[in-house]
């Protein structure tokens, strides 16, 4: 189990790293030796921050498995939980056991018909049409959490539960017209703000872990948690890139699949972005290109604003200076607190492009009004003991659909002359 002690000696760890990178940044002269060590270094502070943040995520993961064991032991007992909210019924609870029982169960129909009653008796549980069986109610929350706590965009854009695939959203694009008369004058119409609907291109989001027959029969394999691992992992890289890059095709549509262009708000496609270029073919340009970023951005969208760029972008801006000398970034001093660049915080998100010609390395904005991904809620599992002799598979499964909505939202840096 992660301990405070362990994510406060890594948050002190990344400071000293930053301001160790700081001081060889002042005194570096320029030659081969001297670059090939700062890179060195430059890598050194990039991996305390991935450490950093692996030990935040733990420890908090674990304060949050104390609490449910709490909060389980309370049920049992009879009694509510500490926070007096709800808590799952004993109906819920029995479905999740037989559920569990079912996956590791090879074949036998009882197993099935067990997992049918309690599934029908656990009135909050997802038992929805098509093969296979729903997966219990506590099971999925547990699944969906653990996924919000890995996958950084699904905690950044707008979340919508739907309960059909045709689902389609109305953004208003503002600039109602409007004049001024004086008392008793006619009155002209105004023209109209402009409308445009984005429909959700939607695909199976899935994960298909096996496990050795011989691995089921072992009482001490914690089938349940590993299948959630399993999930977390799968759907989590998924979300990540399909929200970043995302084809459209049978997934959802990404923020850079339609590349982003110069023309400012007001004069580009519907659902484009714009991006400000760096001024050089393949870096990030000047420090004053961050600051220009942010005030491309309209005012109300900066008050939820962030940074969004991947580790290998993080330690080239963690070293940029103002005019001054002052560094722009500066880290978190506390659990679970961000970084932050020019004040604003910075989201790692490890899907954003690398710098290079014509990438697009940052972002920055209000990610939740600029991105918008539907989900229908439920998750369905099939197990699979045909396919491969000697293995029992599980094909996991739920229906997810993105887009991008607000396109003046959000800005991106790109990496080129003009």
């Amino acid at each position: 189990m992660t301990k405070l002690a362990e994510v406060m000696d890594a948050i002190t760890e990344q400071r000293k790293g930053t301001e160790l990178l700081r001081g060889e940044l002042k005194k570096a002269t320029g030659d081969a030796v001297d670059q090939a060590s700062f890179k060195k270094l430059e890598e050194l502070v990039t991996d305390l921050d991935t450490k950093r943040q692996k030990f935040e995520t733990d420890y908090l993961a674990d304060i949050e498995a104390t609490k449910k064991l709490a909060e389980e032991a309370s049920l049992k007992a009879g009694r509510r939980g500490a926070d007096g909210g709800d808590e799952p019924d004993a109906d819920a609870l029995a479905h999740k056991s037989v559920f569990v029982d079912f996956m590791r169960a090879k074949g036998a129909p009882s197993a099935q018909e067990s997992l049918k009653e309690a599934e029908a008796k656990a009135l909050g549980s997802a038992t929805g049409s098509g093969p296979g069986v729903g997966v219990p109610g506590l099971l999925a929350q547990d699944i969906q959490k653990k996924v919000v706590d890995t996958s950084v965009m699904r905690g950044l854009i707008d979340m919508v539960t739907v309960g059909t695939s045709d689902y389609k959203k109305l953004v208003d694009k503002g600039g109602m017209g409007f004049g001024w008369v004086g008392a008793g004058d006619t009155r002209t119409a105004t023209a109209l703000s402009g409308e445009y609907e984005v429909d959700f291109p939607m695909g199976t989001l899935y994960a298909y872990p096996e496990v050795q027959e011989e691995q089921l029969d072992d009482v001490f394999f914690d089938l349940e948690n590993w299948l959630i691992e399993s999930a977390r992992i799968a759907f989590a890289n998924a979300i990540d890139v399909s929200v970043i890059n995302g084809t459209g095709t049978k997934m959802p549509t990404g923020m850079l699949a339609t590349a982003p262009v110069a023309d400012a708000d007001g004069a580009r496609a519907d659902k484009v972005y714009q991006y400000l270029a760096s001024g050089t073919a393949d870096t990030l340009g000047v420090p004053d290109n961050l600051i220009e970023l942010i005030y491309l951005v309209k005012a109300q969208y900066r008050a939820n604003a962030r940074f969004a760029m991947n580790s290998l972008t993080t330690g080239k801006v963690r070293v940029m200076q103002d005019t001054n000398g002052r560094f722009l970034w500066a880290d978190g001093l506390a659990v679970g607190e961000p970084a932050r660049l020019l004040g604003y915080p910075v989201a790692p998100v490890e899907a954003m492009p690398d710098i290079a010609a014509n990438s697009t390395p940052i972002g920055f904005g209000d990610f939740k009004e600029a991105y918008t991904m539907v989900e229908r809620h439920e998750l369905r599992i099939t197990p699979d003991e045909i396919t491969k002799p000697g293995f029992k598979k599980w094909h996991i499964r739920t229906r997810k659909g993105g887009a991008p909505t607000n396109d003046d939202a959000v800005k991106f840096i790109k990496a080129a002359a003009a």
